[in-house]
């Protein structure tokens, strides 16, 4: 079963969003935003939210398509961008989930985000010891990595 969407939907669904809030997200952020929301949807559903390539690159994991589409926007990111067969629309199990993430991560740091999606043995640690700088990130390495966050919370919840 192919993903439903591409990542540049995600990403204009974040900067959409951000508009409404009277914000604008950062290039490292919105890649963040859209990896988080990758590695949750494949814990909740067992499938990728998109099949864009992911690499990681030295500062954290890198959605190929978000990064080239939007890099043109200087730091700040406060456009969306086209994305040909789109019509942006999500179902509402997505939409949910969407929301949820920025909601959650929206206003974190940079570097918060990136102690969040970059641990060390978290999948861009894996990918790159195995591959190299720019190495794919397979969706399997992620989905596990958001597996276990799934159990750690539910560990400190349960140990609280």
């Amino acid at each position: 079963m192919t993903a439903p969407y591409d990542a540049r939907q995600i990403a204009n669904w974040f900067v959409t969003r951000a508009r409404k809030d009277d914000r604008t997200l950062t290039m490292p952020i919105l890649l963040r935003l859209c990896f988080i929301a990758h590695g949750w949807h494949l814990e909740i559903h067992e499938m990728p939210l998109f099949e864009n390539r992911i690499e990681a690159w030295e500062y954290g994991p890198v959605v190929l398509d978000v990064y080239y589409a939007f890099k043109s926007h200087d730091s700040n990111v406060t456009k969306t961008v086209r994305v040909p067969g789109s019509d942006n629309r999500f179902d509402s199990a997505v939409e949910d989930l969407l929301a949820q993430v920025y909601d959650i991560f929206g206003n974190k740091s940079p570097q918060q985000l990136k102690r969040y999606t970059d641990p060390i043995g978290g999948p861009s640690d894996i990918a790159m010891k195995v591959g190299g700088k720019f190495a794919l990130i397979p969706p399997e390495l992620v989905r596990q990595a958001y597996i276990l966050k799934r159990y750690r919370s539910k560990e400190q919840t349960d140990n609280a």
